[in-house]
């Protein structure tokens, strides 16, 4: 990804995790729009339009998912998932490619957990 690219997407995401503080704050859960809007920001510089197909199908089953199980959204504290996104876009930032996939699997594992648990 080039370094303009890079930063139109750094802001972007930080808007985007702005916006998870706010929802947070407002209704302590983050608005599925908003995350899928940040996990679609995140990997469409990678370029791969098959893999940004199945990631989206992945987060519509999830929050469809989600709607239906009440409790799912509520097994993960808010602000934590805030910070989770927050951290994945610092690594991003800081050009720390162990760090950022440490942080996205700690946020898919959480993900994964209550999934399980439902």
């Amino acid at each position: 990804m080039e370094s303009a690219s890079l930063q139109e997407d750094l802001a972007e995401l930080d808007g985007l995790v702005e916006t998870m503080d706010t929802e947070v704050r407002e209704s302590g859960e983050i608005a599925s729009r908003t995350d899928r809007a940040f996990h679609r920001t995140l990997h469409r510089s990678l370029g791969n339009d098959l893999l940004s197909e199945v990631l989206d199908a992945f987060w519509s089953a999830f929050h469809r998912v989600r709607a239906q199980a009440k409790g799912l959204g509520a097994a993960a504290d808010g602000e934590e998932l805030a910070r989770m996104h927050a951290a994945i876009v610092e690594a991003v930032r800081a050009g720390n490619p162990e760090a950022a996939e440490t942080a996205v699997h700690r946020h898919f594992d959480d993900i994964r957990s209550r999934l399980s648990q439902h």
